[in-house]
């Protein structure tokens, strides 16, 4: 790997432009000078691979996605899975984003040159259905482009392999020292699409892909007992945020006998300026305030929304006043667990929850009381995906559900990454059979008790930003917790992910079979917990907390109460944390 110095003077000639050239000498002008800005971090500092591959902002330079960084990765990976696999191929699909198609084009030229058959999609296209054709086509590995629910000048490329899942040990390692082991620019092909090679090695995806899917969904048996008749009388509004859902998923409701689809007119055609909201994120409520709007003129019963590459889903339920509640990610997944899990069981399978250690732990009690074996993995939808794998190799034993609380979710087991469009229809098919939702999780909460949790996200930007997150988790690491009141509940145990050392009555049975993360979790009595971590994609350390209810609700009334407690004593906790690592 080469040092930020010659990082910054190698992209000070050929095969840059002169633009790029001269911007670089300025950056090595300031680097000099011991200046630290956006320009310098974009020529010093690489994107490193995250929990989803490489994100950044589109630019010049290392830090930044560009074609020459896109072109490194896919040329690392690519080149990877031709010296390790017997007739090598590989499924590439992309978004709406700004470059996502010339990125997408220029990795299969990349492909075509290593004589890598590649499968490309040819138009935007969802990141479940990616991981799907990979299954389908039985290729070697995928490349997603996408940034997710990014602001519109980010973009990212995602790697996967065979089984459909991301990138996990020991191949992760393995395909990023190829990457970083490329420091000739030159080195990287770029190809046209018309180029002889190109036309060779590159095939189209056919409409049979989509198809199979729905097929594979159709025998999923996640399908409810409602009638026919409330499939086709259901109202759902439905916006896919200016990305890749909006003919997929309606194409998907109306497989399974939803006529009455709307898509919200604003907002379902792919456009990567996301002109309508300022995050095209289903997490955020005003994300989804055309979605509300609609749906109150349409009278729906339910709206939804998925993110740009259609792999997380926010929903909004109707009230019986005529307004909408939002639920969050833990409260879908908890609806989709609970429901999956109280069904009627093949006799002699062992069936299988898993969830991100960030995820509620209803869903462990969920899972407990009904005889589901329950995992927790690390944050990333990859792990999910690894323990799908070991479930698949053991005799009778079958994946029921995974989730994760960023609104990620997977009901079906011929994917290996969150799906929002088989999330979707088990969500849909949920309210026809049990026509009130809010009712339903009243239920949930009666039965297996009160959970309420929070998401504390702080932007620290740059290298002094990533240097104030590193030094805040290594302060708590140095810190004894145990016996400490946190929001007013004691510190019962300390689980240190990157060590794997726990402390107090945490046990280290917990890391087993985990790859090591730089993760802290504290647990607080009455089954509580806060969790810090820094984030895989963005500038950003995240404090998770998941906060189980001391008095336990015994009818419904006393749950708005109950939960106004627990939104208190999360603040309280959340606000306490922080101070204790240095960042309030």
């Amino acid at each position: 790997m080469l040092k930020p110095e010659d990082n910054i003077l190698s992209w000070t000639k050929s095969p840059f432009s002169t633009e790029i050239q001269s911007e670089a000498k300025k950056a090595y002008e300031d680097w000099q000078k011991g200046i630290t800005s956006d320009l310098v971090d974009s020529y010093a500092h690489p994107l490193s691979f995250g929990t989803g591959g490489i994100r950044g902002k589109i630019g010049y330079g290392i830090g930044k996605m560009n074609l020459y960084t896109v072109g490194r990765a896919a040329l690392g990976f690519l080149s990877y899975l031709r010296d390790t696999k017997k007739s090598p191929s590989i499924v590439i699909a992309y978004d709406s984003r700004r470059m996502s198609k010339e990125f997408a084009e220029l990795s299969a030229g990349i492909g075509a040159t290593l004589g890598v058959k590649v499968y490309l999609f040819p138009k935007v296209t969802p990141t479940p259905l990616l991981s799907y054709a990979i299954r389908y086509f039985e290729a070697s590995g995928g490349i997603v482009i996408t940034a997710s629910h990014n602001p519109p000048e980010y973009n990212g490329f995602k790697a996967y392999l065979a089984d459909g899942g991301q990138l996990v040990p020991p191949d992760d390692s393995l395909i990023i020292q190829r990457i970083s082991g490329i420091e000739d620019w030159t080195s990287i092909p770029m190809i046209s699409k018309t180029d002889k090679v190109y036309k060779k090695f590159v095939k189209t995806v056919g409409p049979d892909c989509f198809q199979n899917y729905l097929k594979e969904l159709k025998k999923a048996g996640i399908q409810s007992q409602a009638k026919p008749k409330t499939r086709n009388n259901l109202k759902i509004v439905y916006s896919p945020l200016h990305g890749t859902g909006g003919e997929y998923m309606k194409e998907m409701f109306q497989y399974f006998g939803y006529k009455s689809v709307f898509l919200v007119p604003e907002q379902k055609k792919p456009d990567g300026e996301f002109p309508t909201v300022k995050y095209p994120n289903p997490e955020e409520k005003e994300a989804l305030a055309l979605c509300e709007f609609h749906a109150k003129k349409k009278k729906a019963e339910v709206f939804i929304a998925t993110d740009p590459d259609a792999d997380r889903l926010g929903v909004g339920v109707r009230k019986p006043d005529g307004e909408y509640e939002y639920l969050n990610g833990n409260q879908i997944g908890s609806i989709m667990a609970a429901y999956l899990s109280e069904r009627k069981k093949q006799k002699g399978k062992v069936y299988h929850l898993v969830k991100t250690i960030v995820t509620t732990d209803l869903q462990e009690a969920i899972a407990k009381k009904n005889g589901i074996k329950i995992k927790n993995v690390l944050t990333g939808f990859k792990y999910i995906a690894e323990e799908m794998k070991q479930i698949e190799s053991k005799k009778n034993n079958l994946f029921l559900f995974g989730g994760e609380e960023s609104y990620g979710y997977l009901p079906v087991p011929f994917v290996r990454d969150k799906d929002s469009l088989s999330s979707a229809l088990l969500f849909i098919e949920i309210l026809a059979e049990k026509t009130d939702l809010l009712t339903y999780l009243n239920e949930i909460y009666l039965k297996y008790g009160l959970y309420r949790e929070s998401l504390y996200s702080l932007t620290l930007e740059g290298s002094s930003g990533q240097e104030k997150i590193k030094q805040s988790i290594e302060s708590l690491r140095t810190k004894n917790l145990i016996g400490k009141l946190i929001g007013g509940r004691k510190v019962i145990s300390v689980l240190d992910y990157e060590t794997q050392k726990a402390d107090g009555k945490g046990k280290s049975s917990v890391f087993k079979g985990m790859p090591k993360s730089n993760v802290i979790q504290v647990e607080l009595e009455g089954n509580a917990k806060l969790t810090i971590r820094p984030s895989g994609t963005e500038p950003k350390v995240k404090v998770y907390s998941s906060f189980a209810s001391r008095k336990k609700p015994k009818k419904s009334s006393e749950i708005p109460s109950l939960w106004k407690t627990l939104g208190d004593e999360i603040v309280s906790a959340e606000t306490e944390f922080l101070q204790l690592a240095g960042l309030l």
